[in-house]
């Protein structure tokens, strides 16, 4: 008696630009769900940005005054908000 198993996934699903938990099909990853997370939130968009010292400094100044520390997550959280707040002005023009 021999189980019915299907093939591994290829790997092109793991290029896709925006990749959604539900394009995720292989039985193996429902079963690891935390795993097929990372696969998800790891093709997310990123921007390095580069500064000068005391620009970064001020930036943490203000990280610290809006948020009480400057945890990664607060700094995270700002950096998002402004470039909210950038992307908006710029399709309002």
């Amino acid at each position: 008696m021999s189980a019915k198993v299907r093939k591994a996934p290829k790997g092109e699903w793991l290029g896709y630009p925006t990749l959604r938990q539900e394009d995720i099909e292989h039985e193996s990853f429902k079963v690891a769900k935390q795993f097929a997370e990372f696969l998800v939130k790891n093709r997310r968009g990123r921007v390095y940005l580069l500064m000068d010292s005391d620009l970064y400094q001020r930036f943490l100044v203000g990280v610290r005054k809006e948020f009480g520390d400057i945890s990664a997550s607060n700094v995270e959280k700002a950096a998002l908000d402004a470039v909210k707040t950038w992307i908006e002005k710029v399709e309002s023009k």
